[in-house]
């Protein structure tokens, strides 16, 4: 009972914290009464808790321009809980329920969001304890709620909120199936993922894969009755489910209407035709189809890297080394849950959650912080779990707690050596892939751009210094040569475009170019303070070679980076250096 005080405890503070935020952004509310007092009375004191740091920016249109506006929109047209919708109909009930309350305000849809913000609080506290301890689920509970990201969100009226509170119930009720079976536990795992189907058709994606999970991965012994449960939980959630579908499926004669609807609007973001319908299978297999390459390399950094890297930030609004600490405590968490059954089908609900948005991040608004909130808490789970257990292995080991034996030294190493493997290949994947999209992309007869950035490591060799942010991402040759490497998957005539500026703005550069160790054109220098100078270039098809090219750029002079402005003030003042990189471009 003292850890569910506690849970609620940090409920209400996440409550008060979210409250602040529709304050500072919406204003306040003078009617029904109970909205009056919290917005007039409680919000004041809510303010208190706020970092001083942080400050929300007046929404002088709420609700224009996105989502929320046609959340209202549906919600207010909804006659029934299956009324066949473009939008699944959780969130749509849930700004029903909100219009009521708040006497058909518009407001209502912030309520709906920041009610399912709240939620996720508290069902991050269950999923932490039922993974770890209840010390590890407060301690990620507490975590997610003072989130400043995931505050500045909550009361925008988006269902993205409601959807990752949904995800995670659904987690916690699967890892409970998964370590006792029962009827009861089946009952609540077919009703919790039948209802987050309903807030996004795509939770398919993780739903099915874990109720296979749970029943392959049971004990032999187990098997027979972990199948008579999830076979029950699969009956329950489809039970739920199939009126929708069906509701869809007479009005337009798409049952996934709420899926295919949205691949329009990334194929327009795409520049691709938008005359016809196109399914999201089809437009997925299409994508696979002509660019397999790039379409997994987008996956992968769906899947594996943006999620995790867009995250933690706002912890440091309470102190600053909070989102470092907490990203460095998730790796270590996530890491070891390979090794741990309840981690195993953690991991398959986390990374599988995101196959819906692993093909789409790089498109339009894919990338916004919302698309993977569901999957935040998770992380934050993990983190608390490492944290936990950290503790109370040096509490262990100061209260003179039994060395670990031979056998379990080699276990850990092995683990060990496996969580290598895993992250050296991770690792490869990262800075290998771009190499064969480039490639795949040319090859195709794409123009092409090489550009600087985080994964630029195969294509600028020598010469040049780490990526650097200015607007835009630059590296700067720092010796004689700056080597490029270009894959050219044809012995042909190539034309190139070098997006370049010199270091010296009071004066001209000459830049000589050569590929593969021969001349092919010299390049004079101009400064636009306005933009980045663009320079053609042909390459000649008999100094090409299949596979491998090495571009270099020769600078005729170079200066001091400490006499070259305030532009190079993050380079050492005595490092030499000779023409700041935005990309190259390889022309169809």
């Amino acid at each position: 009972m003292g850890a569910h005080a506690a849970a609620l405890l940090i409920v209400v503070l996440a409550a008060l914290l979210r409250l602040d935020a529709f304050v500072g952004k919406y204003g306040t509310l003078d009617h029904p009464a109970w909205a009056r007092i919290a917005t007039h009375e409680v919000a004041p004191f809510a303010a208190r808790l706020r970092p001083a740091n942080v400050r929300w920016a007046s929404e002088r249109n709420p609700y224009v321009g996105g989502d929320p506006i046609n959340h209202l929109k549906y919600a207010r047209q909804m006659e029934s809980f299956y009324q066949p919708q473009v939008r699944e109909p959780v969130f749509l009930a849930s700004t029903r329920l909100a219009l009521w309350f708040l006497d058909g305000q518009d407001a209502a849809v912030s309520l709906a969001s920041a009610a399912g913000s709240i939620l996720a609080v508290f069902a991050t506290y269950l999923l932490g304890t039922a993974l770890w301890s209840p010390a590890a689920g407060l301690l990620a509970s507490l975590l997610l709620a003072i989130e400043t990201e995931a505050i500045t969100w909550a009361p925008d009226g988006w269902r993205d909120d409601t959807f990752g509170a949904l995800v995670l119930l659904a987690a916690w009720a699967l890892l409970r199936l998964y370590q006792r079976p029962s009827f009861s536990r089946s009952l609540v795992a077919g009703a919790l993922c039948g209802f987050v189907c309903l807030s996004r058709l795509t939770s398919f994606t993780f739903v099915l894969p874990a109720f296979v999970w749970i029943v392959a991965a049971a004990a032999p012994g187990e098997r027979r009755k972990q199948l008579e449960c999830v076979g029950v939980a699969f009956v329950v959630a489809t039970a739920l489910v199939v009126p929708y579908l069906m509701s869809c499926a007479l009005a337009s004669g798409d049952p996934l209407l709420a899926l295919n609807f949205h691949t329009t609007y990334y194929r327009f973001a795409e520049g691709a035709d938008v005359s016809r319908p196109v399914s999201a299978v089809e437009y997925l297999r299409t994508k696979l189809v002509s660019r397999p390459i790039a379409t997994l390399d987008t996956a992968f950094i769906g899947v594996f890297v943006d999620p995790f890297s867009s995250k933690f930030r706002g912890l440091n609004n309470w102190v600053p080394w909070l989102g470092g600490a907490t990203a460095a405590a998730a790796v270590a968490g996530l890491a070891l849950w390979p090794f741990m059954r309840r981690g195993r089908l953690l991991l398959v609900v986390l990374l599988l959650s995101l196959v819906p948005f692993a093909f789409t991040w790089n498109l339009g608004s894919g990338r916004q912080w919302r698309f993977t909130m569901h999957v935040y808490p998770i992380y934050l789970v993990a983190a608390a779990a490492a944290v936990v257990g950290l503790i109370g292995a040096l509490v262990s080991l100061w209260r003179g707690g039994a060395p670990m034996t031979r056998q379990q030294i080699v276990r850990v190493g092995r683990q060990a050596a496996v969580v290598v493997v895993v992250a050296l290949t991770g690792i490869a994947l990262y800075l290998g892939l771009p190499w064969l999209v480039v490639n795949e992309a040319i090859a195709a007869g794409d123009s092409t751009s090489v550009e600087t950035g985080p994964r630029d490591a195969l294509f600028y060799r020598a010469g040049w210094s780490p990526p650097h942010r200015d607007g835009i991402t630059v590296r700067v040759s720092t010796a004689e040569w700056g080597v490029i490497h270009i894959p050219l998957p044809v012995r042909r005539d190539y034309d190139l475009v070098l997006r370049l500026d010199p270091v010296a703005l009071d004066s001209q550069q000459r830049v000589r170019v050569q590929l593969n160790r021969r001349p092919v054109g010299a390049l004079d220098l101009v400064w636009n303070p306005e933009r980045v100078a663009s320079y053609r270039l042909r390459l000649p098809a008999d100094v090409v070679r299949v596979g491998r090219n090495e571009l270099v750029l020769i600078p005729e002079s170079m200066v001091a980076a400490g006499s070259a402005g305030l532009r190079f003030a993050w380079l050492e003042p005595g490092q030499l250096i000779g023409v700041r990189l935005w990309y190259v471009r390889v022309l169809p």
